[in-house]
């Protein structure tokens, strides 16, 4: 398994369902070869294709919390989470695609965080996807409220997903927007998106990291 961008870190697992756009998400298949790649990360499923996991034109925008609260961070993240199979019937592959985080923190002010995403400001755009295509858990549930202690520590937060299937596809998205709070001093935002087929083989490839 070979990842162009290689981070190693220890998380905890936490789940929040969510993912929020100010102006808008679209799912697709194809056209990710002209994007700029970030990382990606690959790994040999049972079928003896590869299976890839990529981030891609990444962009992450920390701006003064609306809220006013000097232990909150808030965020827009702009790019795409791809997808790209090869192989022995690469296009009859199935499998899920998820959108995350790895946020750390050096403190908290409470011993809790709570993480939350902004609802849809102007919905989801599946024009041209396959209709063969199940989307799942791409329309926030709610924020997540962890009991994390002290700190310092890291958390592993999942924000969006879907079930894909087919050669290559992707999740774009424009003003991703996300805040945590709870936090003291500066605090890293780490993005990864890691793909999951229908026999269990997965891979995840992680961003940079994004500081405020």
């Amino acid at each position: 398994m070979k990842e162009t961008t290689n981070f190693g870190s220890r998380s905890v697992r936490s789940f929040a369902m969510a993912s929020a756009v100010a102006t808008g998400l679209i799912f697709a298949n194809g056209g990710i070869a002209s994007a700029a790649i970030d990382s990606s990360n690959q790994v040999v499923d049972h079928g003896d294709r590869v299976v890839e996991a990529i981030q891609q034109d990444t962009r992450i925008d920390f701006v003064p919390p609306l809220d006013g609260n000097p232990f909150t961070r808030e965020w827009y993240h702009n790019g795409e989470a791809a997808f790209r199979i090869s192989g022995p019937n690469a296009e009859g592959w199935t499998g899920h695609i998820t959108v995350g985080y790895q946020v750390g923190f050096p403190a908290t002010f409470s011993g809790k965080l709570r993480f939350e995403w902004l609802s849809p400001g102007v919905g989801i755009d599946l024009g041209g996807f396959n209709p063969g295509l199940h989307l799942n858990d791409l329309v926030p549930r709610g924020g997540i409220q962890l009991e994390v202690g002290p700190g310092p520590g890291i958390q592993t937060v999942e924000c969006a997903g879907g079930e894909v299937s087919g050669s290559s596809g992707f999740i774009r998205m424009s003003g991703f927007h996300g805040t945590v709070t709870g936090v003291l001093g500066p605090t890293n935002i780490r993005p990864f998106v890691r793909v999951v087929s229908s026999s269990g083989d997965t891979v995840v490839t992680y961003g940079r990291l994004w500081t405020i």
